[in-house]
């Protein structure tokens, strides 16, 4: 019998863009209660090629596997490409193919006993996404050391994943006394009921669950693990973590030896209704993934001219990217140290499998999931509640994420006049998370010096408590990041209306936060709304005057955060608007 289907709205989205001058592809899913949820796609780019599907299978999180094929005509003939993809899936019976026809219909087929099958399917929203799937990060650090050769990389690690797949390793949910351990053939639990499910687990470790959801910022819910080897005692131990940012090679005869700490880094995505002590076998998946992800990037550097004798190799470093249009996380794992300017190509082909744009930034390190934001709130506009947006009403937001900067943070005093710096901090912070740069966000003082370093202020101006505008910040993204802006001159509030269709434009081109500066208050638009029957435009605010800690519930409650009407502006007041650009990049 044929499982239910569903299909992600991420999935759906991308397969209406998809050329369908294209010769096959790849859908990707997940089973649970009898459901195969379609969660992602990639394009088949080489006809001759090996299966690129395979390799990707590494980079998404376990649980997620190879279930069917896209085909793009409206003909169910078995080719060799889709006979070869389709002959891959093991995670049912009955694989699935999707026919997407030159007037993007989508129509899905179960092969169900060498025959096609039309089955209908629902989809899958975003938010219902996120509500029912939650994800796990498994971090630990393993030993290695090994000869400096191809056979010899390959000989230990495919030993280490031997290893964790024989059962000698335990699962240790952080922040709890919840172990997951192998037994014989069989999986063990301690630390609670083995009736627990993975979403029992996540209420039980949040306070005021229902408060939390209903404030959530970030709609990802993780539940961070690490591994124990019952079989190496000191695995974890402060001296190999002290030597983690070390990495050596001796030599001895016959051939040069490697000896450095391997991090595992890796996601899994697992239904709310699965029991706990099911997770195990899903870990032991996911640190298997790693492996042969860290094993790749060792076994590339090796293969390098001049590096054979194991001098140069760099230590693996892994990154988790949450593209927002994709719906599903990436794993990369990439040498350390390597600048992202030379792993263009490689990011470029990775968006073609995807079937991702080629104008913008996804797969750099500023564009990692899981950034360190020192304690800032990121994105607290997804908390703001979402109207149904009407038919006559255009809606154009920030992309991308950013980290909310305001007066009072870093025990700085600021208040009264460093609005405008914080405005500035959140648009730098804006092309950080995108990936456009690496420089870090400017601090108050940095910004003074540029300005003072370019002839715009005088050096009296170095430390003081000076205002600056949308113009210094104009000065500060081109002169620090090399980024180009647009200035927008409103004589008075009232006139800022008839700007909002070249605001629509900046959102859904570029994406970047604006900065807003009229009189002596600065603001950051993240948004606007225009009803074209009743001619009104709202601005999404991020107010940079707030004072408190970092609480989305006050942020978005006392309106330092949210939509406001046009009468927020001063009629009377100018006002000038900074539009960063953004350059088409990969």
């Amino acid at each position: 019998m044929s499982p239910r289907l569903k299909i992600s709205k991420y999935v759906i989205e991308r397969l209406s863009k998809i050329d369908t001058n294209e010769s096959a592809g790849c859908l990707f899913g997940l089973m649970y209660d009898g459901t195969l949820l379609v969660i992602g796609l990639s394009l088949e780019l080489y006809e001759n090629d090996k299966n690129t599907y395979n390799q990707l299978l590494l980079n998404l999180p376990a649980e997620i596997e190879l279930c069917g094929a896209i085909k793009f005509d409206e003909t169910l003939t078995m080719g060799s490409k889709l006979k070869e993809i389709l002959q891959d899936v093991d995670i049912t019976d009955n694989p699935l193919v999707i026919t997407l026809n030159n007037k993007r219909d989508i129509k899905a087929h179960f092969l169900v006993h060498e025959k096609f099958e039309e089955t209908k399917y629902d989809n899958l929203e975003s938010n219902d996404m996120w509500k029912q799937f939650i994800h796990v990060r498994l971090i630990t650090t393993l030993p290695l050391s090994c000869e400096a050769t191809i056979a010899g990389v390959k000989s230990i690690l495919q030993s280490k994943r031997k290893q964790i797949a024989s059962g000698q390793v335990s699962f240790h949910v952080d922040g709890t006394s919840i172990y997951l351990f192998g037994v014989a053939s069989d999986v063990g639990l301690t630390g609670t009921s083995t009736d627990l499910t993975i979403g029992e687990l996540v209420d039980s470790l949040s306070p005021e669950p229902s408060k939390k959801k209903k404030q959530l910022v970030n709609n990802v819910e993780i539940i961070p693990v690490n591994l124990v080897m019952k079989t190496t005692k000191d695995i974890l131990s402060e001296k190999l973590v002290k030597t983690a940012v070390k990495m050596m090679t001796t030599q001895r005869k016959p051939a040069f030896c490697i000896s450095m700490p391997l991090k595992i880094d890796t996601l899994a995505i697992i239904n709310r209704n699965t029991k706990l002590l099911d997770l195990y076998t899903v870990l032991v998946e996911a640190s298997c993934r790693s492996l042969r992800l860290l094993e790749s990037v060792l076994l590339e550097q090796i293969g390098q001219e001049g590096i054979g004798d194991g001098a140069g190799l760099r230590l693996p470093e892994t990154f988790h990217y949450l593209p927002p249009d994709i719906g599903h996380f990436i794993t990369r794992v990439v040498p350390k140290g390597i600048p992202d300017e030379s792993m263009e190509n490689e990011r470029r082909l990775l968006h073609q499998q995807l079937a991702l744009p080629l104008n913008k930034p996804l797969f750099r390190r500023g564009n990692a999931y899981f950034d360190k934001s020192s304690g800032r709130i990121v994105n607290p506009h997804e908390a703001v509640p979402v109207q149904p947006i009407k038919p006559d009403v255009t809606v154009a937001i920030v992309r991308g994420r950013y980290a909310y900067y305001h007066y009072m943070q870093d025990n700085f005093n600021d208040d009264g006049w460093g609005c405008a710096y914080r405005s500035m901090q959140t648009i730098f912070s804006w092309f950080r998370y995108q990936g456009y740069t690496v420089v870090e966000v400017p601090t108050h003082r940095e910004i003074q010096q540029c300005l003072v370093k370019i002839g715009d202020k005088p050096s009296s101006f170095l430390g003081s408590k000076q205002w600056i505008g949308s113009t210094e910040v104009m000065f500060c993204l081109e002169t620090l990041f090399g980024i180009q802006s647009r200035i927008i001159f409103a004589n008075t509030g009232s006139e800022l209306q008839s700007y909002t269709p070249e605001l629509v434009h900046h959102f859904k081109t570029h994406g970047s936060p604006i900065m807003i500066g009229g009189g002596v208050l600065a603001h950051t638009i993240l948004g606007v709304e225009y009803n074209s029957v009743t001619n009104e435009t709202r601005y999404l605010i991020l107010d940079p005057h707030y004072t408190g800690a970092e609480d989305i519930s006050i942020i978005i409650n006392k309106g330092w955060c949210g939509w406001k009407k046009s009468d927020f502006w001063n009629k009377s007041a100018h006002y000038n608007l900074c539009l960063p650009q953004t350059k088409a990049s990969v």
